[in-house]
């Protein structure tokens, strides 16, 4: 899921010490995992209303800068306590992750703070919005010794996991390409009309917001992938978001290409498509599979336990595993290290002026 977040984000400093704070003592299996969030936009409250069907889950506290965003959470989620300020939030002694939901200029503190009170972070991407502070961040919490994950939603998604299935068997060939193509009528989407920084050049637009997922997913599927070359179209307002880009990719010698723009009539397309000599695989509307054999697209079922929604099941078993995460337990969840190996990538195409 993109990450759409409405509210802003405080400017508080972290202590640099992680003796600031101590973890919690290994859990029992019977005990939640405490979650703490911090922002209420669209992606915060999404947490909230998700993580109250994961009994391993319980959300302990949140809190957001703009006071609104918190009564709108509290009314809307009856039983939310909001805390005074993010210091008092990570600090609670009941809280073992400390979700980050704000936008990405503001993940950085944040995520320090957590990790200096000895707390989990579970980040949204990108990790931050630029590139170096991406790298100190990763180095920071190497530094502390902070375990970290970032909410890529393929880690957990059973349609990325039959994909990968059916690439070990290798019932589609030999693997001759892939193909992103993305196309929204508008930016933001309607949808995220709150979260305004999403139309801003500094931390927004679609292919920070979307196309990361996807280079996410062919490092998963793959391996680490390359910049070839790209192609921007910017608005003359230097201030907002990219019109469409288009980049090539190579990833485990497998040849991409990625093309994404907004505006205009039509439907909204989310395509991730692989090829192989054999049949392709295709993702749209994120989570739906189809396949082909050279003729017409064909859905697949995909199984997905107890939800036979494929957008539910992704965020619920994307939450599983945060219990895992926050339990200390095995997790597919990437960590702030991939995250960086994406957003290199994606700043990389932004980069063409």
């Amino acid at each position: 899921m993109s990450g759409d977040q409405a509210a802003g984000g405080a400017t508080a400093q972290p202590s640099s010490s992680a003796s600031a704070g101590a973890a919690r003592e290994p859990l029992a299996s019977s005990e939640p995992v405490g979650l703490a969030v911090i922002g209420l936009g669209v992606i915060g409250r999404r947490m909230l209303e998700q993580a109250a069907s994961v009994p391993g889950l319980r959300v302990r506290a949140a809190w957001d800068i703009d006071p609104q965003a918190c009564r709108l959470a509290q009314a809307d989620f009856p039983g939310t306590v909001i805390a005074a300020d993010p210091q008092t939030l990570v600090s609670r002694s009941d809280v073992d992750v400390v979700y980050v939901g704000t936008p990405p200029a503001f993940h950085r503190p944040y995520a320090l703070m957590a990790a200096a009170q000895g707390r989990r972070v579970f980040c949204e991407k990108p990790l931050t919005s630029s590139l170096d502070d991406a790298h100190r961040l990763v180095a920071e919490l190497a530094e502390l010794g902070t375990p970290n994950a970032v909410n890529f939603v393929y880690a957990s998604a059973p349609s990325a996991d039959y994909l990968q299935r059916r690439l070990s068997e290798g019932s589609l060939g030999a693997i001759q390409g892939i193909d992103m193509r993305v196309f929204f009528s508008q930016w933001p989407r309607e949808w995220q009309a709150s979260a305004q920084w999403l139309r801003a050049r500094e931390q927004g637009g679609f292919v920070r917001e979307v196309l990361s997922h996807f280079v996410y997913l062919s490092i998963r599927l793959f391996g680490d992938c390359r910049l070839i070359g790209a192609q921007v179209s910017w608005p003359p307002d230097a201030t907002l978001c990219e019109l469409a880009a288009s980049a090539t990719l190579e990833c485990a010698g497998i040849p991409v290409t990625m093309s994404a723009s907004a505006g205009g009539a039509g439907p909204d397309e989310v395509l991730y498509t692989v090829r192989g000599t054999r049949a392709a695989l295709r993702l749209s509307h994120w989570y739906e599979v189809s396949e082909s054999d050279g003729q017409a697209w064909r859905p697949v079922e995909v199984p997905s336990a107890r939800y036979p929604d494929q957008r539910v099941a992704a965020y619920q078993e994307q939450l599983r595993n945060l219990e895992r995460f926050g339990r200390g337990l095995s997790h597919p969840l990437p960590d702030a290290a991939l995250a960086l190996r994406v957003q290199t990538i994606i700043e990389g195409i932004l980069s063409v002026r």
